[in-house]
């Protein structure tokens, strides 16, 4: 290959060195004009790829948070509306007296309370904006001490949102003495007491 180059004339080397120059010149034209350009454009791409992947995840991710904070949410209402279930509400006088009667119904219940006196509803100012009020109602009658304190056990233990408060006993004097004459050796008492109640608010919009 040398000795066909050497046995050139002076014109097809200088034409033959020519040729190799413009394709030298015409390979770094490619590269600079396409080839180096499309490189940076793929780490361009690369790079922008990545960054919308890492978006694509954080996205992902906060609309699973969403769904499981929606589903959170969904639960806490009705575990809200169940409790608000428990609570007073429409006629606070006819409210207590249905509710007693219900809860009366469960298991005879040998106490007698004739009247539930609606003594008003306030404020509790726990904390800024509390929605609840509380009712207060009064509770008075005669029993046994074994049948009053079962009764109060369970009404607290199916109402927990209502609280029996101020509870006073004293012994029925009647009742004792018939109770001597009949050979019942257990006092019966008289008793009064308040149960406070939470109102449930006005429906939220």
């Amino acid at each position: 290959m040398l000795n066909e180059i050497k046995s050139l004339s002076p014109e097809k080397k200088q034409h033959l060195i020519a040729v190799g120059m413009g394709t030298v010149m015409a390979l770094a034209v490619v590269y600079l004009v396409l080839i180096s350009p499309a490189q940076e454009n793929l780490k361009k791409l690369g790079a922008q790829t990545a960054e919308a992947e890492k978006k694509y995840t954080e996205a992902d991710r906060l609309v699973k948070r969403t769904q499981t904070v929606h589903e959170e949410y969904e639960k806490l209402n009705e575990h809200l509306a169940a409790i608000e279930g428990t609570m007073v509400s429409g006629d606070l006088v006819q409210w207590i007296r249905s509710t007693e009667i219900k809860f009366r119904a469960q298991a005879p219940y040998k106490v007698e309370i004739p009247n539930f006196p609606f003594r008003g509803q306030g404020d509790m100012n726990m904390i800024p904006d509390y929605p609840y009020k509380a009712a207060a109602y009064g509770f008075s009658g005669s029993a046994y001490f074994h049948d009053l304190g079962k009764y109060l056990a369970d009404w607290e233990n199916q109402f927990p949102y209502m609280r029996v408060l101020g509870l006073e006993m004293s012994p029925d004097e009647s009742a004792t003495a018939a109770s001597t004459a009949t050979g019942d050796e257990r006092e019966k008492l008289i008793f009064n007491f308040e149960v406070s109640a939470l109102v449930k608010p006005p429906k939220r919009n």
